[in-house]
């Protein structure tokens, strides 16, 4: 939750007007960086557990960094007498969070470039997330569901509950980019649906900055879409992934979604269905599975989820048969499922009747774990 904002009056921006701004800007900004990739050797070349056949340029991340921050910024109206100066753009009440979304989300999409370069240990990536994420928790943007009656306790509680959130979600989004359109395709629904809740009337109140947010985002990732879309032409990198994990990571926490603490966990995750349900059921099943025998219990798990293969929610949709695209789809399907499922747990206010919604939810979820799990991947 977004500490202190204060940000309940109702939206009169022209969002439509934002939404084709963002894709013009990633629409017109790709080809070049096509190019630019090329003549620089940015490109992603086929490994035995990737699926493309050709190099391919991996600076997408760019594309949709570039036309996101310029949309997002399009948004301030500087007031002269309180945010006129940079001191102002990170001291204003109402500007910090973009001032530290949009330079959290610069120093992510550094990282992704180095990694994509030369990879990086997961420690130190951990370490350099730990850093953003804390960047973020001083300008605001922080999770607040221990209450500050536990004294002490509560800052270093919420800033791991932050972190693990943060890195979580970026984790997926990696993890998810491995096929033509998935992940900017699964991005655009997820921030769609968080520019719908943030326009909508909760007992909150319109949240506009979120709404600014989340609709530079889509734009920027539809876009983007175009050329990603099978076959690609360029891939988002893991630029291109930490960044769409990270700036959904952090929407999620700038959002209120409820008084309820319990709702306010549970909108976000089923809004990030996708991602959550694939690194999830891959790594359950690899354990489950056996695909990664180190002699021991630790071993195996981490072996589990730090492994790479093709073995994720997309391989296993083609492996019964779907084209690539048709996977595409399928996984665009189960990302608005899951944003309809978070809007309908958003609207009810009773906890037995959206715990009831969720429950079913999950074992469709879990049904579809052991449908999946017989796909020969």
């Amino acid at each position: 939750m977004l500490a202190n904002s204060g940000l309940t009056t109702k939206l009169s921006y022209p969002h439509v007007g934002m939404l084709i701004f963002a894709w013009f800007l990633a629409f017109l900004v790709v080809p070049y960086l096509i190019v630019i990739a090329k003549r620089i050797g940015a490109l992603d070349r086929p490994k035995e557990y990737k699926t493309h056949k050709e190099a391919t340029p991996f600076l997408g991340g760019i594309a949709i960094y570039i036309a996101f921050s310029i949309t997002v910024f399009s948004t301030l109206r500087i007031d002269p007498g309180t945010a006129h100066s940079f001191i102002g753009l990170i001291t204003f009440e109402w500007y910090r969070p973009f001032f530290g979304l949009v330079t959290g989300g610069l120093i992510v999409l550094i990282l992704g470039l180095i990694d994509d370069f030369h990879p990086i240990n997961a420690i130190w990536k951990l370490i350099i997330l730990f850093g953003v994420t804390y960047f973020l928790y001083s300008f605001g943007i922080r999770l607040t569901l221990f209450p500050a009656q536990l004294g002490f306790a509560a800052m270093p509680l919420n800033l791991a509950l932050t972190l693990l959130w943060i890195v979580g979600v970026t984790s997926a989004m990696n993890s998810l980019d491995n096929m033509d359109g998935a992940a900017v395709g699964v991005t655009a629904i997820a921030s769609a649906f968080i520019f719908y809740f943030a326009w909508g009337s909760d007992i909150r109140g319109a949240q506009p900055w979120l709404a600014f947010l989340a609709i530079s985002l889509t734009g920027a990732c539809l876009g983007f879409l175009r050329y990603n879309w099978n076959p690609a032409k360029i891939f988002l990198g893991d630029n291109g992934s930490f960044l769409l994990g990270f700036l959904l990571a952090a929407m999620l926490v700038i959002g209120k979604w409820s008084f309820d603490p319990l709702k306010s966990m549970i909108v976000p995750c089923v809004v990030l269905t996708v991602p959550l349900y694939d690194i999830t059921l891959s790594t359950i099943l690899r354990f489950k599975n056996k695909t990664v025998k180190t002699g021991n219990l630790f071993g195996n798990i981490k072996g589990a989820i730090l492994y790479c293969g093709r073995d994720h929610l997309s391989h296993r949709l083609k492996a019964f048969g779907l084209s690539t695209r048709q996977a595409a789809m399928s996984l665009y399907l189960l990302g608005i499922a899951g944003g309809l499922i978070a809007l309908i747990i958003w609207k009810l206010e009773s906890p037995a009747a959206y715990l009831s919604v969720l429950g079913v939810y999950i074992i469709a979820l879990i049904l579809g774990g052991w449908a999946l799990d017989r796909a020969k991947v």
